[in-house]
């Protein structure tokens, strides 16, 4: 955005600071944007931009709620008219807020509890209101399944936030529609058996068990209040580990979070490189690395919630696991361009990070993952956006 000449009094500077500060959080991460950096996007001085919020925390809870009213509105003005429509008009709200994603799902974790549920009831009240649309126009499906077919539209739109591919206005635009057009029509498998949690692995040795325990608890730490907002100290106490005994296990915060990284992309590396090996054709490997996807982040979810949402916000030291993850994502992509050699490389990365998102949303999500079946129905609906077999 383009702030307004130093000395002037615009009539929306109350909206121009909103939209500064969503585009800082949006792409630095809100712990590392100061007041001082947002007042200066908008040509003001800092004490002037206290005269509209009063901290930093308030501005966040403005501009999530912001970003979900354009939502709101968008399906609002839907009424009456069948799911793609709808679809179609909250698209084109996504791109024009392409930070909505990041800021409910990064940053939100900033937020006060109040505010955090406040957060939760408005996000809830936008599922729910595409979910009556699904259910005008899928008369086969009974509530949950529709339910989770609304949530996937919604994840697998959102999902542009995560990415920073460029595509002319109107291809994007017909791009996600049709992707939403065969979300809303995939024909989703009757409710079957949950989905099996395994137990932990236990260690028997009590040094590797201290030390498992650290992971296990930054993990469930930094997935509920970020990297940012999370002291080691915490993560010790957290595991019953106090003092300088928890550096024994790792020298820092930053080591213990690449620890926890490597714990989920791993196996995820290990699985890519044996089915690459072993898949008979493209779309057979892009099945199978789909299925064993939907079953690590069933069981991972916390892991899955640090790959996406935290690693382009880390460190530079963390670079190789930036880099381990982008290159997960160019296989599959690369997969998919096999499978569907019409796809250009844009439209393709798009496609493979809005089935990527279906699964990372909708296995985090507390009350979808008390659904029985759930994981075929994610499969179902990710097989309709690749447009492999059902």
């Amino acid at each position: 955005m383009q702030a307004p000449p130093r000395g002037t009094r615009p009539l929306n500077r109350r909206q121009l600071i909103l939209a500064a500060a969503a585009e800082l959080f949006y792409r630095r991460g809100y712990p590392n944007v100061s007041m001082v950096e947002i007042a200066e996007a908008v040509a003001i001085g800092p004490s002037a931009l206290y005269r509209h919020f009063r901290g930093k925390q308030e501005l966040l809870s403005e501009v999530v709620m912001a970003a979900f009213n354009s939502a709101r509105v968008a399906l609002l003005g839907t009424t009456g008219h069948c799911g793609a429509f709808a679809a179609r008009e909250f698209a084109s709200a996504v791109l024009e807020h392409r930070e909505l994603g990041v800021l409910w799902q990064r940053e939100a974790k900033h937020l006060p509890p109040a505010e955090g549920e406040r957060l939760r009831h408005e996000l809830r009240s936008v599922a729910e209101l595409f979910t009556g649309l699904v259910r005008a126009h899928r008369a086969d499906l009974d509530p949950g399944r529709a339910q989770v077919l609304s949530w996937a539209v919604l994840a697998a739109l959102v999902s542009v936030s995560f990415q920073q591919v460029r595509l002319p206005r109107p291809e994007y635009d017909e791009l996600l529609e049709r992707m939403a057009t065969r979300i809303l029509a995939a024909p989703l498998p009757p409710a079957g058996p949950s989905f099996p949690v395994p137990p932990a692995p236990v260690d028997a040795s009590a040094e590797a068990s201290r030390r498992e325990l650290l992971v296990r608890e930054a993990t469930r730490l930094f997935a509920e209040r970020g990297y940012q907002g999370v002291g080691i100290e915490e993560i010790g106490a957290a595991a019953g580990i106090t003092g300088p005994s928890i550096y024994h296990h790792f020298a820092s915060k930053s080591r213990l979070m690449i620890a926890v990284l490597e714990r989920g992309g791993g196996p995820l590396r290990e699985d890519l490189r044996r089915t690459l090996s072993t898949a008979a054709d493209p779309a057979a490997a892009l099945a199978a690395l789909l299925h064993s996807y939907i079953g690590f982040a069933m069981v991972n979810s916390s892991l899955v919630e640090l790959l996406i949402i935290e690693v382009d916000q880390l460190p530079d030291e963390w670079r190789r696991v930036r880099q381990a993850q982008r290159n997960y994502v160019a296989e599959w992509v690369r997969l998919l361009r096999q499978v569907h050699p019409e796809l250009a490389a844009g439209p393709a990365r798009v496609l493979v990070q809005a089935a990527l998102n279906v699964v990372n949303d909708l296995a985090r999500t507390p009350h979808l993952r008390e659904q029985p079946g759930l994981a075929a129905a994610i499969y179902a609906v990710n097989a309709a956006i690749l447009e492999l077999p059902a």
